[in-house]
């Protein structure tokens, strides 16, 4: 059932008739076929039925999908049925029913201007007919008009309902304005194709109405802009344009342009235009003169593109009261030569205009100006673009400097007609090849790119940026240098600068603590040479003896000042009385020797500064040992021998007698000279070997 359906001829479709007005009438119909193939060829058998004649049908030649019905077949003012039928060996098919009046459905060839005069000012008349056509009826006629000037906002039409040989006649057009005229015909159908244009000059009269000016006056010298306002008519073409002083009939300038130059004084207080053409002049147009300068002026001017041709300017009005009007005006700055400027008279309650007439992608300069009773306010400039899009040109870079670490680079602006657009500002791309990257952006045309490497290759371009999109431009390739002599002497000075503040530093650190730090690297060491009590026999006695030297062992060093104990002989000397680690007094009877150091110690009350640097016990005269004993007890003490006083004048040594303590009247003395005592005193030397390169001698009290 269903391969059946699809054998079926496809249903005719879009089925349209047009009746043909030409001398070879008839009616023209057309259908589609639907699809078809090579296997499944249809034949079409065309239909007609009107309310007189009857049906009537007509074969259609293989491979056609037209027809047209003879004109015995219809009537042109009657309706008519017409629809198709398409048969195939496995059925048939019939289109939709199309009814329709014949008339109605035709459409004329384009009419043709004959002839047009202008025999009446501010009217043209019109002769037109029709491609020979056996149709005579009234027709509807649209008759278009343009200026070639451009002086008309829109385009005129007129429709007429004339016979074919009748005449038109169209008024109320300007005078002595150049007309382009066509024209097309209908008849309760489509309109027809326009005809050929035909161009005709009104009859001229002399110029009407006034002038929009702009005069701006710098110094004596004055332009003058003006144009047509909405009310003027130049009535002509050709026209002169004449600036004058009205009072002394003086000429300014006279000039088919629309603006002038010229020189004024300070005494003119007016000019006056005029405009003629063939006939005449128009009525003058005054133009004051202003000479004050520097008033308010607008303030926040912006702009906002509207479309590909116009924008928007907005601004704020001055402060000032009296404003009476603004002027806004623009020119192009990329035509050459220059564009004439354009400008836009404006009264004090408007804030925005809309400027149109501009061409995308280019730049135009805007000023707006207040105007007062008495003068002109200061201009407020910007540059406007109606679109924007990327710059067609990218700025070349160019390496002004070069060092081991830094670049300075610069480039020139793209010319103005290359921007398409306000440059908002560059990037500038730095890098090498390990992937190192700086971007810098600037609004400038140079920048200094630091924190290089020396002697190393990079590599950089500059992207230009506008609202419209950014373009790149070539990558440039150099070569940082090595550091040359006057950078490193940039480098060493600092430096040299910086150790010397140092090296100060650490000098007046040293001087504000001198004593601690003394006494911490540098210890006082009493010189007994220098000793007030005691002088050098020999030099020979120093020799044997080990040399100082700064190590934190323990190592022999020359004593100047003793501690001398007078102990019992009932009470013996202890093992433990004396410790080389420290001073110690445990004895067996601890407050019994205490008391007794205390007594006989060298160092009082009054010298508790001085540390002794060893202990001499005496436990009686020399003579009363039985068995000699160490006299003395060496300490490791690392404390000063001095302590606080002067090694230059150190307190005189005490004389200590044997069997008591130590007397702060007496002072050591010469031991016996007899030979008794020297045997005794050898053994002393033995034991107390530091004696042996002294020489003690009476002294007298200090």
């Amino acid at each position: 059932m269903v391969s059946a359906l699809k054998d079926l001829p496809p249903i005719p479709r879009n089925l349209s008739c047009v009746l043909n007005v030409t001398e070879s009438s008839g009616l023209v119909c057309q259908w589609d076929p639907g699809e078809e193939t090579a296997s499944r060829t249809s034949k079409y058998t065309l239909h007609t039925l009107r309310a007189k004649s009857g049906k009537a049908q007509f074969e259609i030649p293989s491979g056609q999908h037209f027809y047209l019905i003879p004109r015995d077949a219809y009537s042109v003012h009657f309706e008519l049925e017409v629809y198709v039928t398409a048969v195939n060996d496995f059925g048939n098919a019939t289109s939709a029913l199309l009814e329709l009046i014949p008339m109605e459905t035709a459409k004329f060839n384009a009419p043709e201007i004959t002839r047009v005069e202008a025999d009446t000012p501010g009217c043209l008349q019109y002769s037109w007919r029709l491609s020979p056509t056996w149709v005579l009826v009234t027709l509807s006629v649209e008759l278009r008009l343009t200026t070639l000037n451009n002086q008309l906002d829109k385009e005129l039409f007129s429709n007429f309902s004339e016979r074919q040989g009748n005449k038109i006649k169209k008024c109320g057009l300007l005078h002595g304005t150049n007309y382009r005229s066509t024209m097309r015909v209908r008849y309760r159908s489509e309109w027809s194709e326009w005809s050929n244009p035909k161009t005709t000059p009104t009859l001229m009269r002399a110029p009407a109405g006034s002038l929009d000016t702009w005069l701006k006056v710098n110094d004596q010298v004055a332009q003058l802009y003006w144009k047509p306002s909405k009310h003027f008519r130049a009535n002509g073409w050709d026209l002169l344009y004449t600036v004058e002083l009205k009072e002394s009939k003086t000429t300014l300038c006279v000039t088919q342009e629309s603006h002038c130059s010229f020189n004024l004084n300070k005494r003119i207080k007016k000019v006056y235009l005029r405009a003629t053409n063939a006939v005449g002049s128009s009525n003058h147009t005054q133009v004051p003169v202003y000479h004050k300068k520097r008033l308010d002026s607008v303030s926040n001017v912006s702009v906002h593109p509207q479309s590909q041709t116009s924008v928007l300017i907005v601004w704020e009005s001055p402060e000032a009261s009296d404003v009476t009007g603004y002027t806004l005006e623009w020119r192009s700055l990329s035509e050459t030569p220059a564009a004439p400027l354009t400008f836009i008279l404006m009264d004090k309650n408007s804030s925005s205009t809309l400027v149109t007439g501009l061409r995308p992608y280019k730049p135009y300069e805007i000023s707006v100006f207040p105007k007062y009773a008495d003068g002109v306010g200061r201009p407020v400039t910007v540059m406007a673009y109606s679109r924007e899009r990327a710059p067609s040109e990218a700025p070349k870079l160019e390496v002004v400097e070069i060092h081991h670490s830094q670049v300075k680079l610069r480039w020139d602006e793209i010319p103005l007609e290359q921007r398409n657009g306000i440059i908002r500002g560059y990037t500038i791309y730095f890098w090498d090849d390990s992937n190192f990257t700086q971007v810098i952006e600037t609004e400038k045309t140079n920048v200094v790119v630091e924190n290089l490497q020396p002697l190393t290759k990079y590599h950089a371009l500059v992207s230009i940026i506008t609202m419209g999109g950014s373009l790149n431009g070539s990558v440039e390739n150099l070569t940082t240098g090595h550091i040359d002599g006057f950078d490193m002497v940039l480098f060493v000075i600092p430096a040299c600068i910086g150790l010397s503040l140092l090296v100060i530093f650490v000098v007046l650190t040293c001087l504000g603590k001198h004593e601690r730090l003394k006494m911490c690297l540098w210890p006082i060491i009493p010189d007994p040479a220098n000793s007030s009590i005691k002088r050098w026999t020999t030099t020979d006695s120093l020799q044997g003896m080990p040399p100082f030297k700064e190590d934190k062992d323990p190592v022999l060093v020359f004593l100047s000042r003793f501690s001398l104990l007078d102990l019992s002989e009932k009470e013996p000397l202890k093992s433990g009385y004396v410790k080389e680690t420290q001073w110690s007094y445990d004895m067996q009877s601890r407050d019994a020797s205490r008391s007794s150091f205390q007594a006989c110690s060298y160092d009082s009350e009054q010298d508790r500064d001085s540390v002794p640097y060893a202990t001499v016990v005496f436990g009686g005269s020399y003579q009363s040992h039985p068995t000699p004993l160490p006299p003395y007890v060496r300490s490791e003490s690392t404390q000063p021998l001095l302590g606080g006083d002067e090694p230059g004048s150190p307190p005189p040594y005490e004389n200590v007698p044997l069997g008591r303590c130590v007397s702060k009247a007496e002072h050591f003395t010469a031991f016996p000279q007899n030979s008794t005592g020297s045997e005794d005193n050898e053994e002393l030397w033995r034991e107390f070997p530091m004696l042996r390169s002294l020489e003690i001698r009476d002294t007298d009290h200090n």
